[in-house]
């Protein structure tokens, strides 16, 4: 029983190399910002509907929300291991919706809903597939990861859509080749606020400015265009590198401004290695805690919440949807055969980044790891199925029969995330034993 209240020419190919199988900027079809808007919406009403059912903490909220709270009184600091944007994000959540359910917990939705809008944007804006940007956004919207964290006032949902925001203005730089210096500078700007929520960010960050490079060396000593025009390497990374860094390091001096700092702050730089010595004192063990690999596996959930409220049982499981999950593996496997053997950079972006961010917590020191660490890699692995649907399902030659087989993936995966509704959003259930339903593997419970 659970435990209770616990790209089009991202790389710059060279022409002669592209034309083949890039789905090129002209290809005809229709920019499909409705469907993406009606998407984000239906996914704002599952995510805001009975957000505030349990009026008490859940999981982590029981060290975010009171640390929020200092940052609204300016009094001092709770959490020091984790960089400051992310708390005072929560404060301004509830400062502007209240020091309620809702309010604690609505910046989170919000965060959630743009986390979907950059991902379907920049998915249109590397692919030009109507199919593949909306399929990323119903992948996304239903991998159960990103409806969770958007239902509770962690760090996660915040850092991830300025990652992502960050990621599809750099996409956007990059494939429209228009106002290409604002939006770099734009992407560096919310790497910055990205990485200055949670450490998490990073790999994914420094793997954009790798691809950057990359592409400017290959044109360089190859016959490609520069994956920003005209831009040096050396200004490239001064906002993709410098710039980032910058923002972050900004974001501590807001802790000189509290009433009662902490003894131990006197600057940024020395208080990263402090952070850095409270990640890695962390020895105690945990009913939930996990490692990479059960991650990948979709094998450790958590049970972010699971008891009697109010009357009756409810429940909150941080699981990854089993069929995106396992399904989303092989995708990856393709998107990497398609980006090494055809050129797709695109998909090499997406199977690269999902490697980024999980190599991070192979080798990452801190000792006690969790499931919603995957939160970054589970968003790839939704471009990655709808980048492999694309590409292997429906554009293939017998059109009809492989539509068929994307539309009914879709569906299952839709009927799949209709079951698991009520365990993710802490619906009613009927009776104590009702995570059974759900817990399908022992592990999951």
């Amino acid at each position: 029983m659970p435990m209770r209240s616990a790209k089009s020419d991202l790389g710059a190919l060279p022409e002669k190399a592209s034309r083949p199988v890039t789905v090129a900027r002209d290809s005809g079809q229709s920019d499909p910002l409705a469907w993406m808007a009606l998407i984000v919406l239906a996914f704002a009403a599952l995510a805001l509907f009975g957000i505030d059912a349990v009026a008490i903490p859940i999981f982590d909220e029981v060290h975010y929300l009171p640390a929020a709270r200092l940052w609204i009184d300016g009094t001092g600091l709770l959490n020091p291991e984790h960089p400051v944007l992310g708390k005072q994000l929560i404060a301004v959540s509830m400062i502007v919706f209240g020091d309620n359910p809702f309010g604690w917990r609505a910046g989170s939705a919000l965060f959630a809903c743009l986390t979907l809008l950059a991902m379907m944007r920049m998915t249109w804006l590397a692919t030009r597939s109507r199919f593949a940007a909306l399929t990323a956004g119903v992948l996304a919207a239903t991998n159960f990861l990103l409806l969770v964290q958007a239902r509770i006032a962690m760090l996660d949902t915040a850092m991830l859509a300025l990652l992502m925001l960050g990621c599809w203005s750099l996409v956007a730089a990059v494939a429209t080749r228009r106002h290409v210096r604002l939006r770099t500078m734009l992407a560096g700007v919310l790497f910055g606020m990205s990485f200055a929520v949670k450490w998490n960010a990073a790999p994914v960050i420094a793997f954009a400015g790798l691809c950057i490079f990359a592409g400017n060396l290959r044109a360089r000593y190859g016959n490609g265009r520069r994956p920003l025009g005209s831009m040096s390497i050396f200004e490239t990374f001064g906002w993709l590198a410098l710039l980032p860094l910058a923002v972050y390091f900004a974001s501590f001096q807001t802790i000189a401004l509290l009433a009662d700092p902490p003894a131990r702050f006197t600057g940024p730089i020395e208080w990263q290695r402090y952070m850095l010595e409270l990640q890695e004192s962390v020895i105690k063990t945990h009913g939930y805690m996990s490692n990479w690999w059960d991650w990948v596996i979709d094998r450790r959930p958590i049970w972010y919440f699971y008891e009697e409220y109010e009357g009756v049982w409810r429940g909150m499981l941080f699981l990854g949807n089993p069929l995106q999950m396992w399904s989303g593996l092989a995708a990856l496997i393709a998107c990497g055969w398609l980006g090494l053997a055809k050129g797709r950079m695109d998909c090499l972006a997406v199977t690269g980044a999902w490697i980024a961010s999980l190599a991070m917590w192979i080798v990452a020191p801190k000792p006690v790891q969790f499931y919603y660490h995957y939160l970054i890699c589970a968003q790839f692995i939704a471009i990655a199925l709808a980048l492999a649907l694309d590409a292997a399902v429906w554009r293939r030659p017998f059109r009809r029969i492989g539509r068929g087989w994307a539309i009914a993936f879709l569906i299952a995966n839709g009927l799949l995330f209709a079951y698991f509704y009520p365990i993710l959003t802490t619906m009613p259930l009927p009776s104590k034993i009702s995570f059974a339903d759900y817990a399908w593997l022992e592990s999951w419970r």
